[in-house]
């Protein structure tokens, strides 16, 4: 079974994609509410792939990518905001990011 992490600051919004992805593709999906929570989490979980909110406080989803290039950890990151750009979408995959999404898509 595939493994996603969702990360997002709004829990609620989290817990949304959650439900969605395990209703509609039976994914295993495991929520982290900050960049720092996730960072633990991938340090001592198996995860498939990671859905990344880049607007957080503290540690940004910049930051999240940045820190999984430093610490080699390699898992697909598909990151999405509500407020994007085409230099945050550039900005993101030069950081190891997958993909890109809006959150208004």
């Amino acid at each position: 079974m595939t493994t996603v992490l969702v990360c997002d600051d709004n829990v609620a919004l989290a817990e949304q994609y959650a439900y969605d992805l395990k209703r509609l593709a039976q994914h295993e999906v495991l929520i982290a509410g900050s960049g720092n929570d996730a960072l633990d989490i991938l340090s001592r979980e198996a995860v498939d792939c990671v859905i990344l909110d880049l607007e957080m406080p503290k540690m940004d989803g910049f930051g999240v990518l940045r820190a999984l290039r430093e610490r080699h950890i390699d898992v697909p990151v598909i990151v999405y905001t509500g407020t994007g750009s085409y230099d945050r979408c550039v900005q993101a995959v030069k950081l190891g990011a997958y993909s890109f999404i809006s959150k208004d898509d």
